[in-house]
């Protein structure tokens, strides 16, 4: 598949069949190294790889309060979350939430290409930070501020090219 087509055929998949061998997790996870980092400070950035069932459980239920919804599964019952933190200067850090962005999109296009399920995650990271007890159980790094997360897993969902039209995002040109 080329760049363009795992592009225009990922979309958020929320239904999970199975979990990733350790070839695609690394591949997923190479993936995430790939990302532009500002100024290049990867130490900046740091990734923690869930699958431990009661953990994901913890994270879907911190989800489901802060969404207000306690029927909620925002991790829909996906074998793997990986949570993306950065080392922020400030609630206004756009840099450091680019850079988290830049490398959930970077392991999404690369599940699209692996054929694996993926969807971005905001809602849990939301429950998450709200919750110190399962911040102090992620053991993050010092400083680190968990800022969004992808959810992979084998589905039985197909990724194919969509008609993307050209207007979805308003676009202002200045000449």
């Amino acid at each position: 598949m080329n760049t363009l087509d795992a592009i225009f055929s990922r979309k958020s998949v929320r239904a999970f069949t199975g979990d990733l061998t350790e070839e695609e997790l690394g591949t997923l996870l190479k993936a995430a190294c790939a990302a532009p980092v500002g100024r290049a400070l990867f130490e900046n950035v740091h990734l923690t790889v869930i699958t431990k069932k009661d953990l994901l459980d913890k994270i879907d239920c911190a989800g489901a309060a802060i969404l207000q919804n306690p029927s909620m599964h925002p991790l829909y019952n996906a074998p793997v979350f990986i949570l993306v933190s950065a080392k922020l200067s400030g609630p206004n850090d756009n840099v450091g939430y680019s850079n988290c962005a830049g490398i959930v999109q970077n392991m999404a296009l690369a599940a699209v290409e692996l054929g694996l399920g993926s969807c971005h995650i905001w809602g849990a990271v939301r429950g998450i930070n709200a919750d110190p007890a399962l911040l102090t159980e992620l053991n993050l790094p010092e400083g680190f501020t968990p800022c969004c997360g992808l959810i992979v897993g084998k589905t039985e969902e197909t990724y194919a090219v969509r008609d993307i039209p050209e207007d979805k995002i308003k676009i202002a040109f200045i000449k």
